[in-house]
């Protein structure tokens, strides 16, 4: 464990509930997402005006950019170099007094425009004095005004937010000759799309789900999402800078050139959770990811490693194909074969497509046993169970949830030893969004195998496809939705996917049993495996153990 990722863990688990997920959405680098539309090159100076701690500081950085960062606040500035030197070292500095230098980037923060010296590309990052729901700095959570709060503050903005047509006059005035715009939805603090508002593409992702809200849709065909979405992307630029590609332009005619393909046009740009960017094109279609944080480069090597073993050994498993893996135009990504469909959220609600997915989804994972069956003694117990809990355990804080694993360890051995226990090729963080189905629910592939392993425990990924659906169709938390699966409380299409399952691998009654129990700590296992650093108690405020 690096010293920093030891101290924040310290950090985090010091501070309020509240406090600390304020600060886990400040550090997210997928708020960096919106890089990818500058067209500033790699290798450039950058200077970042805003609070230092910001995760799109060391995005900039992973990205190529040498990074100085503005910053009066010294406490501020100690997490911001602890972090640089952990994940970015010799790329990020603290910019000196009198600095003289010239930037060709720069990036501010609201409020924080005024301070920019001149340079090619500027970009600001601001909030819209009409936007119509505001972040309240917790993963997620929003809040929309009563209209009588909209309208005080719309006419009167506690932060200096101005409308789109403001930003603009202000960066005109700067002497900046081109802007263009886009809107980080749903704000700037917490954002899953950067989306265009000068040209077509990339445009706001609009699925079934989201159809149903009419004055959504009404509002996009009336134009208004430029005039009143939350947060804004705004880059101003001089007429050379103008010219340049952007970042992902670059990238996709670097990899098209390699393929041989015309150069494909922008669709979507996601910033996800995991703090990547996900872009999805068109003419020909592909998926990229781009990793914006450390712990992601080597998760999207392993997701490429993954889509060719899976090709290679279970060629009839429906999964992405791989196209292009590597670094090109100072940026890492893999490239797959964009599949058709929605992912499966799309259907959330509809039983009849949700019991299709999860029939044909459960079929196909049985595809991926690479044993048929091994008892369990000692040695497969401890490699596929209590190395899980052992690494829970270090990260539970709570002591009573450290008790209760500690139970669960013990009850687990006595109801598995000595039963068969077929082993599985496992994604690991199987949920309905890495579900990708047709428009009646049948299964088009699998996304996202970045957490995969190659030899894991069998049934659990259908339980976590499972129990994420059931959270996401009645509102539950994941520990009710765990709950109901405990106490049996399935639709009859959920428990024959279960036992479906289990009949095609032999798995008995008393090894599902335990894998039942087991599910919390098997996914917060996945969690503290593949997380940057593990977040303040986890296992207690998900599951209430």
């Amino acid at each position: 464990m690096s010293e920093y990722k030891a101290q924040l863990e310290a950090c985090l688990l010091a501070l309020a509930d509240e406090d600390a997920d304020r600060l886990q959405l400040l550090l997210r680098e997928g708020r960096g997402a919106w890089l990818l539309c500058a067209r500033t090159p790699p290798g450039s100076r950058a200077l970042f005006l805003g609070d230092p701690r910001s995760g799109a500081v060391s995005a900039l950085a992973l990205c190529g950019y040498s990074v100085t960062v503005d910053c009066e606040d010294e406490q501020a500035w100690i997490v911001a170099e602890r972090r640089a030197q952990a994940h970015t070292p010799g790329k990020v500095r603290r910019r000196a007094p009198g600095d003289a230098q010239a930037y060709a980037l720069v990036v501010a923060e609201q409020g924080r425009e005024h301070a920019a010296p001149p340079c090619e590309e500027l970009v600001l990052l601001c909030d819209n004095r009409l936007g119509y729901k505001r972040s309240l700095g917790r993963k997620g959570e929003f809040r929309v005004p009563t209209p009588l709060q909209y309208l005080t503050h719309a006419l009167r903005p506690e932060q200096g937010e101005r409308s789109l047509a403001g930003h603009r006059r202000s960066l005109r005035a700067r002497g900046s000759r081109v802007i263009e715009s886009f809107a980080l939805y749903p704000h700037r603090e917490d954002f899953s799309h950067v989306v265009a508002l000068d040209a077509p593409l990339p445009a706001l992702s609009i699925g079934p789900m989201e159809r149903k809200n009419r004055f959504k849709l009404l509002g996009a065909r009336l134009g208004l999402f430029p005039l009143l979405t939350p947060s804004y992307a705004l880059f101003a630029r001089s007429s050379a800078a103008a010219r340049a590609p952007t970042r992902l332009e670059a990238l996709l005619e670097s990899v098209a050139g390699q393929l041989g393909t015309a150069t494909p046009r922008v669709e979507t740009i996601v910033a996800t959770r995991g703090n990547s960017a996900v872009v999805h094109t068109l003419d020909p279609h592909w998926t990229l990811h781009v990793p914006l944080a450390p712990k992601n480069f080597p998760q999207t090597s392993r997701h490429a490693a993954n889509l060719r073993e899976l090709e290679a050994r279970f060629a009839r498993f429906p999964a992405p194909r791989l196209l292009w893996a590597g670094e090109t135009a100072g940026l890492y990504a893999s490239v797959e074969q964009r599949l058709p469909g929605w992912t499966a959220p799309q259907a959330c609600g509809d039983q009849p497509r949700i019991a299709r997915m999860l029939r044909e989804t459960g079929a196909a994972l049985t595809q991926l046993c690479v044993d048929p069956g091994r008892v369990c003694d000692e040695a497969l117990f401890a490699e596929q169970v209590e190395v899980r809990l052992r690494l829970v355990m270090q990260h539970a804080a709570v002591p009573q949830t450290i008790r209760w694993l500690e139970q669960l360890l013990h009850d687990s051995w006595q109801r598995l030893r000595g039963q068969t226990l077929p082993l599985c090729f496992y994604h690991a963080d199987l949920r309905a969004k890495h579900v990708q189905v047709d428009a009646d629910g049948a299964l088009l592939g699998v996304l996202d195998w970045g957490t995969a392993e190659p030899v894991g425990l069998p049934y659990y990924d259908l339980l976590q496809l499972l129990c994420h659906e059931i959270k996401q169709e009645h509102g539950l938390s994941i520990g009710a939705a765990w709950r109901r699966l405990l106490q049996g409380e399935l639709r009859d299409y959920e428990r024959e996917a279960l036992e479906s399952y289990r009949t095609a691998l032999r798995i008995s009654p008393a090894v599902a049993e335990a894998l039942h129990r087991l599910y919390p700590a098997l996914v917060a296992a996945m969690a503290e495996k593949n997380w940057d650093y593990s977040r303040p108690r986890w296992l207690h405020r998900q599951f209430q153990i």
